[in-house]
Order: C-alpha cells, then structure tokens, then sequence
C-alpha cells in the first residue's frame, strides 16, 4: 500500500486510453480542465486508432499505457474514459516489471481491472474518479482537483447502513477496494481477482437490470470474494430500469444485503452519476458502523 502522490503546479500529466475512446472535443475538453488547474498535460499522438471495439489496437493501447507508467518526466495518468478493453492489455503488463516509482493513477469504470492489477500487483494505492467534465458535475471534479494537488488531508463520505450487521456501532480498519461489479466479476478466474479478505469491497454499477445485478452479485458471493471481508459498501447504481419503466435495482440490493453475513452501506454519489465523487482505493480507512456510519480516507503524507 502507498500513499497518493500529490502533483504541484507545472506538473506533467499522461493522459492515455487503455479502453474505449472519447470524443476529440471530451479529450479536448480534460486537457483544457487540467491545463487550467496548472497542471501540463501529454497526449500520444496516435491515443486513438482503428480498432473494432477499443481506442486502438490492443498492443497499442498498452505500449502507451507503459509508457507513461515509466516516464521518468510525468507524475500522473488519467484514463480518458472506461468503456471496454482495459482487460484485454493485462496480459501485457504481466510481462513487465512494477516501475520503480508509484505514479498517480485515476480512472473508473472499465478501469476497475487496472486499479486491482496495480493495487494487487504493484502494492500501488489508486484513484477511482471519472474526469470527463460534461459527464460529472463541477463539485465533482474540484474535489478531484483538491485530491490531486494535496488540498485535503483526509477525506469522509457518510454512509447509509442496509442491514443489522451495519447498525451496530463498531469502528472498522481496512482498505477500500473494488469498483464496478461487471469489472469485478470479470476478475474471477484471473491473475488480478479481487482479493476482499479484510478489506472493505466497494461496488458500483451503471445500466444493469435488476436480475443481471443479482446475478453478479450471487456469482461473487458463491466464488468467495466476499468471504473474510470487513464490509461491503455499495454505492451508485444506476439506471438498469424494465421494460415498462419500473426498477428491482433497489430492492435487489436490499435483498442482497440482507442475506449476507457481513455488514452492507450505501454510499451515495459514488459511481457514474452526475455527482461522482473520488474514492482513493487501497488506502487506510476508518469505517465507522451504526449511528452516523461514515467512511474517512487518510491522504495526507
């Protein structure tokens, strides 16, 4: 586990694309948002190229990708976007050694296996955050700025119990880890499956119905990646409605944590909603259960 590095003004920033690709105007429009913050910002001439279904070709996305991470000029890499295809260049990364130094990491979604490669692999705390500044909002996005210049020492989200296990007072330890649950479910079987055994296991989810999330999260509790785990947090789910307009996302989850053994909060604007708070991953926490249930991150150094 690391902390953070925090980036000072005039600091270089790779931003890459190691799944599907944005607009020109949405790339256009980070590197303005960023540039503003005073911070500089490199782009691969070639970020985006003719893939079927990727930002370009797999090799391609993680030759740049790996550029970044041992650029010895830049101190952070923010991923343009999820989408699909960050699994496909983990086979790759594989191949090469951790860098020597941890670098600032921030994506979400898609990005999720690249957070668990990391964190698992390289030890390396991360940052779950979207960054696309017509996709969340503008107190989403300076937070993210307070992050990653080190204005906050610490950061707290209160927190919505969902079961018995959660209404008891207790003050946890742990690290949050996790992060989109198709993600998630995707690591079972491979070399970066979530590992939740005394950590606290964050899960979001964006446009699933209410049987496919119960699917997935049934897949994850008989694969055991709940087991040993200090709690479970959950936190934006959203759309996923019926045919006729109603919703069972709710009341999935509710069902979901009333059936297992370990404490189950709700985190609100966690995930991609509108508001789309940070979350720093695989960082000291304090998790406080019962009355006023809150999570508290430490980030200062």
């Amino acid at each position: 586990m690391t902390k953070l590095p925090i980036l000072q003004s005039n600091d270089l920033i790779d931003l890459v694309a190691p799944a599907s690709r944005c607009s020109d105007r949405q790339l256009e429009a980070l590197k303005d948002m960023l540039c503003s913050w005073g911070l500089r910002v490199r782009i691969h001439p070639a970020i985006f190229g003719d893939d079927l279904l990727c930002a370009n070709h797999d090799i391609e996305r993680f030759q740049q990708l790996r550029d970044a991470l041992y650029a010895a000029d830049s101190k952070a890499i923010i991923c343009v976007r999820g989408g699909y295809g960050a699994t496909r260049i983990i086979p790759y990364l594989e191949q090469i050694p951790a860098p020597e130094k941890p670098k600032l990491f921030v994506g979400m979604s898609d990005i999720t296996c690249l957070h668990l490669y990391m964190q698992q692999a390289w030890q390396w705390s991360t940052l779950h955050s979207g960054v696309a500044p017509d996709k969340f909002s503008p107190e989403s996005l300076a937070q993210l700025r307070k992050i990653l210049l080190g204005e906050l020492n610490f950061l707290s989200y209160p927190l919505i119990p969902m079961n018995n296990l959660a209404k008891k007072a207790a003050a946890l330890q742990g690290k949050i880890v996790g992060g989109n649950l198709t993600l998630v479910q995707a690591s079972i079987g491979t070399s970066w499956v979530l590992h939740g055994r005394g950590q606290f296991i964050f899960l979001e989810e964006v446009s699933e119905r209410g049987y496919r999330l119960d699917r997935m999260l049934e897949h994850l509790r008989q694969a055991g990646l709940f087991s040993g785990a200090q709690a479970i947090i959950l936190g934006d789910f959203t759309g996923g409605l019926e045919p006729d307009g109603s919703s069972l996302v709710d009341e999935v989850l509710l069902r979901f944590a009333h059936n297992i053994p370990i404490p189950v909060l709700r985190l609100r604007g966690v995930g991609h909603d509108y508001i789309s708070h940070p979350l720093p991953l695989n960082m000291r926490t304090q998790l406080n259960l019962g009355e006023g249930s809150a999570i508290k991150i430490e980030l200062a150094n």
